[in-house]
């Protein structure tokens, strides 16, 4: 390709900000004599965005070979360059982390190379414009390469394997018809894959990939089946790494240890989570969750300040729900139970809970005492982690997170809300509310806000879920007192949302005979 010198650039102008289609291409590795010497790139769902590759046929076998010939993604690519003083490199740089979008020029020490976006052409330089200070108007690239002499040269840099994203390798690997999976769930070290009936196949190719681009994932499995028991776990499929399920996730300020194999867990819920704890829930307030899994709600909502009584049924789930809140030091506004759903919200409900929260540590605590938790600590750490580690908290009783700690038991507060966090069956559990409340604890006192999950079909409408929470409770609500939210998308035809609203007194006081009546 023939060298083109264009005069005058303002470099100023030139980076990732004022260029959205004009972005310098994302190299993983240094230029040699204008081209890459490639080692490991940074990878994930799309570590290269701007180097495409071109899908041409590849002849694999039926079964795909996990040890494919990986010379295959070995090509060159021209793009345009600029050539700039050191002096100008230094003012204009992106300094992105781990990014080398200015690259030596061997044999010219007082030069560099600013690589540019594949397929940019030099018509281009004279069409896009470039916004340039709010004050002025905007410019074409070319207005601005009048600004300053530099020089834009062509530069030809290698890819390998190593340089192209999960995408495209898996683009090039399976047929042509085949969609590629376009994401995937991390839960710590752990990759989730639901994948398509026609990608099983290839599921172990894809596993083998994954595994290979991602350096934190060291596990990858595939969801087999729909979730369909009670502790809303699924079956999985290992694909590739470790047979190692016991992991460590971190959402807004918290750590949750987890068995992903034995509990439920989903971290496209984290914005929801978020949502509740920082919207809905004030420092101070009590808060009944009655389906809290390992805790995404309780652990937050205990470090900022609300008193949790937090439930589950599942002895797994119940076993990280009191890890979780050791790990997080929320003891003293967390309390862990083991116990049906209904049984639990009708208990707190009526003020026949036994609750003890861990109190807090003195600073005068004796060294004794510290020398014992520490040995206790090194105890837990022990033994293999799907089976031993941390067995020490796990109790019996439903009582205070840390067995040994002092406890101070607390009268049943009347509470401000109650999560229901079980989007299946958790309407279905909103009978527990009719008729338990005991008057003399709820003299006075405002009743809870409650908020229940659950799923809607693609023809189902927010009124189809109000008269599903009406037939469970026994009683109507106002429509307008219910505040409907659109949690996510879970499938093309599915959606989960969140119904909040205010419990009714009729409701929550309804007599044997009211009961009755409604059911009737």
């Amino acid at each position: 390709m023939e060298h083109t010198h264009l005069s005058r650039l303002q470099l100023g102008y030139v980076n990732k900000a004022a260029f959205p289609r004009i972005s310098p291409i994302k190299p993983t590795r240094q230029l040699t004599a204008i081209s890459w010497q490639p080692t490991r790139a940074t990878m994930g769902t799309g570590a290269t965005a701007a180097v495409a590759v071109s899908k041409q046929p590849i002849e694999m076998p039926e079964a795909l070979p996990l040890d494919f010939d990986k010379s295959q993604f070995n090509r060159d690519i021209n793009i345009k360059a600029l050539k700039i003083t050191k002096k100008q490199c230094h003012r204009h740089l992106l300094n992105k982390p781990r990014l080398r979008n200015v690259m030596d020029i061997p044999g010219d020490d007082e030069s560099r190379l600013l690589l540019l976006q594949e397929g940019l052409t030099i018509e281009e330089f004279y069409e896009r414009q470039i916004s340039g200070e709010p004050s002025s108007p905007p410019l074409t690239l070319h207005d601005i390469i009048t600004r300053d002499s530099l020089e834009i040269t062509d530069a030809t840099v290698q890819l390998t394997y190593d340089d192209v994203s999960l995408g495209d390798v898996l683009h090039r690997l399976l047929p042509e018809n085949i969609e590629v999976p376009s994401s995937f769930e991390q839960v710590g070290h752990i990759a989730h894959l639901n994948l398509r009936d026609e990608l099983l196949p290839y599921r172990k190719i894809i596993g083998a990939v994954l595994l290979e681009k991602n350096p934190r994932v060291k596990t990858v499995i595939n969801k087999v089946g729909t979730i369909e028991n009670e502790w809303r776990v699924f079956t999985m499929d290992l694909l590739a790494g470790e047979d190692l399920t016991v992991t460590e996730v971190k959402q807004h300020g918290a750590r949750f240890c987890l068995d992903f194999r034995k509990v439920y867990w989903n971290s496209r819920l984290e914005a929801e989570h978020k949502r509740l704890v920082e919207q809905k829930f004030n420092k101070g307030e009590v808060i009944v969750d009655a389906m809290a899994g390992v805790g995404p709600f309780a652990v937050p909502a205990g470090q900022k300040g609300c008193l949790v009584l937090a439930n589950d049924l599942n002895p797994d789930s119940y076993h990280w729900l009191v890890e979780n809140i050791n790990i997080n030091k929320v003891g003293y506004t967390v309390c862990p139970f083991n116990l049906d759903g209904r049984e639990f919200m009708r208990n707190a409900a009526g003020g026949k809970l036994q609750v003890e929260f861990t109190s807090v540590a003195s600073p005068q605590q004796s060294k004794k005492k510290k020398r014992e938790r520490k040995k206790q600590e090194e105890e837990q750490k022990t033994g293999e982690e799907n089976d031993t580690v941390h067995a020490a908290v796990v109790t019996e009783e439903p009582k205070a997170a840390v067995p040994d700690a002092p406890r101070f038991p607390v009268p049943i507060p009347p509470f401000h809300h109650i999560v229901m966090n079980l989007p299946a069956t958790a309407v279905e559990f909103l009978d527990a509310l009719n008729g338990s409340f005991d008057p003399g604890m709820w003299k006075g006192k405002d009743l809870p806000t409650v908020h229940v999950y659950a799923f809607l079909k693609k023809d189902e409408t927010v009124q189809d879920l109000q008269r599903r929470m009406e037939a469970a409770l026994g009683g109507p609500l106002e429509s307008s007192s219910i505040e409907f939210y659109s949690v996510r998308d879970v499938a093309p035809n599915k959606q989960m949302f969140c119904a909040s609203f205010r419990l009714p007194k009729d409701i929550a006081f309804a007599s044997v005979g009211d009961k009755r009546q409604r059911t009737e």
